[in-house]
């Protein structure tokens, strides 16, 4: 059982890594168009943010998805479309 759960944490933490990356090149790309002296502040204000953001949406998800009992399934299935889509993109000539 607790190698069960230190897959899952890791699996989680490489999953949040590999979405933090994306955020990362946005406000990277966003930054390198400014002034010098202003790139710090527009970087650590964007992760600031990002961090932030992922923070409460995570809170206000996993409180839906407590409170309304066919919200799990129905996300469920969103994301099993969007993988099939993924894959069905991915191997289609």
């Amino acid at each position: 059982m607790f190698r069960t759960i230190l897959v899952s944490i890791a699996a989680i933490a490489f999953t949040d890594i590999a979405l933090q990356l994306d955020n990362a090149l946005a406000i990277s790309s966003l930054a390198s168009t400014l002034p010098q002296q202003s790139r710090l502040p527009i970087l650590a204000g964007g992760v600031l943010l990002a961090a932030l953001c992922l923070f409460g949406f995570t809170l206000v998800g996993s409180q839906l998805i407590d409170r309304i009992a066919w919200l799990k399934p129905v996300a469920g299935l969103a994301l099993v479309v969007i993988g099939g889509k993924l894959v069905y993109d991915f191997i289609r000539p």
